[in-house]
């Protein structure tokens, strides 16, 4: 293969990386076609093993530099706006714990500062941290256009537990929001639409607790069932 063709072959393989596969697909030449392909194979597999180590060494050394300083620009950032709000800054900034009274207006303001920018919300979910110890709901927030990302941690009483929702801040909350309280018993002040999902209304405690006592029937129906016999 001629240098002139290498250079016609390279030039295809970078435009077709790039998302223009007209660039291979029209080469005339079924010979040269080939070739382009064989060598766009190539540079996708060399691609995707450069991006999977360099993933095994971010995960390895908890995070490039640029995302360490990312996340600390995310809790200071919040530490500046609402300091007397934090409990607690975990992970390198990655991690921030929150009292609960201002929450929603927090996300907020997470969700529309040109910095921050948190137009995501990857996650919620409750979790229970045993018998004598408060509730807690985590939020994973990310943003699409800045590709940072935070955790908020956000604990609630165990006897009255009460937070804020942001399922008008992000509507993705809204179900994550009724499945939290379905299991848990955690309720999202202001929700509008705040029932069972899982379980039905009428359904008597809440199953992820680790205090919860499952009720021996409901509705005349043996519960657990009886499985002797059938199993």
């Amino acid at each position: 293969m001629t240098s002139d063709q290498d250079t016609f072959i390279a030039d295809a393989v970078e435009k077709a990386l790039a998302g223009d596969m007209d660039a291979i697909n029209s080469i005339e030449d079924r010979s040269i076609r080939g070739k382009a392909k064989a060598a766009l194979v190539k540079a996708k597999r060399a691609a995707k093993a450069e991006q999977k180590s360099e993933s095994s060494e971010e995960s390895q050394g908890g995070g490039t530099p640029e995302e360490k300083v990312v996340q600390s620009s995310l809790s200071a950032l919040l530490s500046s706006v609402y300091p007397d709000e934090i409990i607690e800054i975990l992970n390198e900034g990655k991690v921030v714990q929150l009292k609960p009274q201002k929450w929603n207006e927090i996300a907020t303001f997470f969700r529309d500062h040109a910095d921050a920018l948190l137009d995501q919300l990857e996650c919620l979910t409750g979790v229970d941290l045993g018998t004598e110890e408060p509730l807690q709901v985590r939020y994973n927030l990310h943003s699409m256009k800045h590709r940072h990302k935070i955790e908020i941690l956000i604990n609630a009483d165990r006897v009255k537990p009460e937070i804020p929702t942001v399922e008008t801040i992000w509507r993705m909350a809204d179900w994550f929001e009724r499945e939290v309280y379905d299991m848990y018993g955690i309720v999202f002040t202001d929700h509008r639409d705040l029932r069972r999902l899982l379980c039905p209304e009428d359904w008597e405690g809440w199953p992820l607790r680790k205090d919860y006592e499952e009720q021996e029937s409901y509705h005349g129906i043996v519960v657990p069932k009886v499985k002797e016999g059938w199993e």
